[in-house]
């Protein structure tokens, strides 16, 4: 198979330019939030962050996983996933200091842990084990280690596939067959503790065991959704002519719709095993958000993440045609979208972010939501697009690239 580099092509130059009108209108947006509501300003600039390093962090994963269990058919889809998890290298440590540093002086507008005024919060953080984990210089350390940690993965897994682009052997994709399992045991554990120490001590006196599960399942499927887009958008622009085929487009509709209910069903465990103890430390995280307006958001992403793709992803003929299942990947990143505007948004909405005060559903908030992930999609998109005029955009030397393009049922399934 001969090497495909994008170069200036147009996928690649609409890439460039949608990152870069995004990243316009994020600056634009959240700056004219700042100076109306420095609040909602750092709740849309968390959200946004948070919604592309989750991303772009299992853009890796999706990697390592495919290498872990020797999966062919996925050779074909594999290098557009590399390809976009160079934002979590060189976007994420930068954008992360906005966030981070204020923490280190001990005077962040984002986690009222650090300085907190509450004095119930005072007590547990002097007494409790969450005191010692919350800790600033520990805070730090763990972010630095979460980077350095994704650094090591992209340099491994990823550089070695790129390495079998141009290898006579196939030592890069051996080496990689063995350290899947250890990244794949990084990755989770990475992924959870992030999404503890950046999300969940949003509200500091909550606590929930499952919340790193159902971060991954959204980021998982998110990522899934966004490989199928480009994928469709590849073929369409008629860059890998015969590489795709039916059963890519139906294997990635299958992840989808599995993580769909596997999304569904980790967050309702998180949620029944709440409301059946009825402890006031954890109820009132879905109190504050299932009031005040902020119910639109958490009974609507019921239906949104779950009820429609559910209903829409069940069929298989849906899943096997290119542009049907490529509007249900959109929708699930809107549907992402809207999870995490549920999860991270109301601590924004009330007076020095502290769950003492109602969360009240504003506009405000929500505007500064989507500007915040316009900036961090534009640069996501802007750091991709490098990379699609530097890379091949199918691993065109792997050992398994012939079974990725037998992948079919027959052959009027390429797509």
């Amino acid at each position: 198979m001969k090497r495909i580099v994008l170069n200036d092509k147009p996928f690649v130059k609409e890439m460039e330019t949608y990152g870069l009108i995004g990243l316009v209108i994020g600056v634009v947006g959240l700056g004219a939030s700042f100076a109306m509501d420095a609040h909602s300003f750092w709740g849309g600039y968390l959200l946004g962050f948070i919604y592309f390093m989750g991303i772009s962090v299992t853009m890796m994963f999706f990697s390592t996983l495919s290498y872990l269990v020797n999966a062919g058919w996925a050779v074909a889809v594999r290098r557009i996933a590399e390809l976009y998890s160079f934002h979590a290298i060189w976007a994420v440590p930068v954008l992360m200091l906005p966030l981070i540093i204020p923490v280190l002086t001990g005077n962040s507008p984002v986690y009222s842990w650090v300085n907190p005024t509450d004095a119930h919060l005072k007590e547990m953080l002097e007494h409790g084990f969450k005191g010692v984990y919350l800790a600033k210089g520990f805070f730090i350390v763990r972010m630095v280690l979460y980077i350095a940690l994704w650094f090591i993965m992209n340099r491994f897994i990823v550089g070695n596939s790129i390495k079998q682009d141009t290898a006579t052997d196939i030592t890069p994709t051996a080496k990689n067959w063995k350290r899947a399992a250890l990244f794949t045991i990084i990755y989770a554990l990475t992924i959870t503790f992030i999404s503890f120490d950046l999300v969940m001590s949003l509200e500091p006196k909550w606590f929930s065991t499952i919340f790193g599960v159902t971060a991954f399942a959204g980021n998982f499927i998110s990522t899934c959704a966004l490989v199928l887009i480009t994928m469709n958008a590849l073929k369409q622009g008629g860059y890998v002519k015969g590489v795709f085929s039916r059963e890519h487009y139906h294997d990635l509709g299958k992840l989808m719709f599995a993580f769909t209910i596997f999304w569904t069903y980790v967050n309702f465990s998180q949620y029944f095993i709440i409301w059946y103890a009825n402890i006031p430390e954890e109820t009132f995280f879905y109190d504050m958000r299932l009031n005040n307006g902020w119910q639109l958001f958490g009974w609507g992403s019921l239906i949104i993440h779950f009820v429609i793709p559910f209903l829409f992803l069940i069929r298989q003929d849906i899943k096997r045609t290119p542009k049907m299942v490529r509007m249900g990947a959109l929708w699930i990143l809107f549907a992402h979208f809207v999870d995490l505007s549920w999860i991270i948004l109301p601590v924004f909405t009330a007076s020095g972010g502290e769950h003492g005060a109602a969360y009240h559903l504003n506009g405000s908030v929500i505007l500064a939501g989507l500007c915040g992930v316009a900036l961090n999609g534009g640069i996501f998109l802007y750091i991709a697009s490098m990379q699609y005029k530097k890379y091949p955009v199918i691993a065109y030397n792997d050992p398994y690239l012939h079974e990725t393009l037998e992948y079919s049922s027959g052959s009027y399934d390429r797509v």
